[in-house]
């Protein structure tokens, strides 16, 4: 009896023991994080596919290509070095070793990592550069582009990152012109919760929304997306972008609209003197006296063919047409029968800004929150500078007393008076119109 008793326990404590180190186990498999040549399974495996040297000018022209970010960012390809080696060393390690040759040399290269398991996760971390900057010779640094931390990768995606190397122009001496670094990838496997997350997130639910008011929507998917996958000024790659309101609407309107917050991409004038003339207007009074007098046929152009192939937002209609007062003083209407999106009226920013009244024989106003005006150019200079694009983007309007000119958002806050013609920092930031509950 005694026997049979012993045997009852000892199975009960070997069934307790069993049940926690299943437990156990279950809760290590969602905490670990692989970091160099570690592992956990053939069924979670991120790692590093390929390291290459950007030694051309990619083709231009197609701005949704991530060879182009090379180009918006650097406008300079490899130059002046030697690449020693660049290997994919293991799975989660690259080892790279320059040799420059001269200050203000360059070595731009596209680094891949690819997610070729079964279970999505996090790239959590890239290291090595922070070590490596601080080597001697600290004048030739590496910086890594179009990364952040804790960013996911689903199963059979591929993130691409820029990574490059340079000679600073200001270098007095010549010290030791090699220069290696090691970069370490670690990643994180989904807790459970995350790796059943939708790739749509539930609805707002909203039905009143206020001025100003962030909402994340991606009009490639044509699909709202979660915030912390949007578009960055490091990731362009990403169609999940962030808005804000800029047109509220109480329960009885069933749409909103928002106002992108950066650019597309691309240079552009307001109405260019090729558009002007196709316009019925003549060389010798561009830049004199009309200009505007046609509207931003230019500026308009840019915008539909960029947003064209957009889903999920709402067509535009006759009904969204609208006058403006040209530099004569007559009035041209701008026709956004079929597009995806418009753009922005000076008046609109002026009633952000908190203005009564619409005044644009003033030389500007200020006063606007940064939303409306983030990710532009921030230096006195106006200098456009890494991957800042621009310094200003246009609006639909004109000034009726100053004939050259037309209105413009700029990177300090300012409603602004621009040249037309001038495209040199000046983009265009869509409007859209999205029914509320797509939101």
């Amino acid at each position: 009896m005694r026997t049979r008793q012993k045997q009852r326990i000892m199975i009960g404590v070997l069934c307790t023991i069993i049940m926690g180190l299943a437990v156990g186990y279950a809760v290590l498999s969602q905490q670990l994080n692989i970091n160099g040549t570690g592992g956990i399974t053939s069924d979670f495996n991120i790692v590093f596919t390929n390291i290459e040297e950007v030694n051309q000018v990619p083709e231009s022209g197609n701005f949704n290509d991530f060879d182009n970010v090379i180009l918006g960012i650097f406008e300079k390809i490899t130059h002046d070095i030697t690449t020693l080696q660049a290997d994919v060393t293991n799975d989660h390690q690259i080892d790279l070793n320059v040799d420059m040759k001269k200050p203000g040399a360059t070595g731009i290269y596209e680094i891949t990592v690819e997610n070729t398991g079964k279970l999505d996760g996090y790239i959590s971390d890239i290291t090595g550069l922070d070590e490596a900057n601080a080597s001697e010779p600290t004048d030739i640094q590496f910086t890594l582009y179009n990364f952040k931390e804790n960013q996911k990768i689903r199963v059979g995606e591929e993130k691409k990152f820029i990574l490059v190397v340079s000679w600073s122009e200001d270098a007095t001496t010549i010290p030791q012109t090699n220069k290696s670094l090691t970069l370490d990838l670690t990643v994180t496997q989904y807790a459970e919760q995350q790796h059943d997350r939708p790739d749509v997130p539930e609805a707002s639910g909203k039905t009143e929304y206020a001025v100003g008011d962030e909402v994340y929507f991606d009009p490639v998917k044509g699909q709202r997306c979660y915030s912390d996958e949007a578009w960055t000024l490091d990731d362009k790659s990403v169609t999940c972008y962030k808005w804000n309101v800029i047109k509220a609407s109480g329960s009885s309107n069933d749409t909103v609209e928002l106002l992108l917050d950066h650019d597309l991409p691309g240079d552009i004038a307001w109405i260019s003197l090729e558009d002007y003339q196709a316009a019925g207007g003549n060389a010798e009074e561009y830049g004199k006296y009309g200009d505007n007098k046609y509207g931003p046929i230019t500026a308009l152009k840019h915008l539909k063919n960029a947003t064209d192939s957009w889903n999920g937002v709402v067509t535009l209609t006759s009904a969204d047409n609208v006058t403006r007062q040209n530099g004569s003083g007559d009035n041209y209407t701008i026709d956004y029968n079929g597009y995806k999106a418009r753009l922005i009226s000076g008046q609109e920013i002026a009633a952000i800004a908190g203005d009564n009244e619409w005044t644009p024989d003033e030389d500007w106003i200020e006063g606007l929150p940064t939303w409306v005006y983030s990710n532009m150019a921030v230096n006195a200079e106006m200098e456009i500078t890494d991957v800042y694009e621009h310094a200003r983007y246009w609006t639909d309007s004109a000034d009726a007393w100053n004939p050259t000119r037309a209105w413009s958002v700029n990177y300090v806050g300012n409603l602004n008076g621009d040249s037309v013609p001038y495209d040199n920092g000046s983009g265009v930031r869509p409007v859209v119109k999205i029914i509320k509950s797509n939101l």
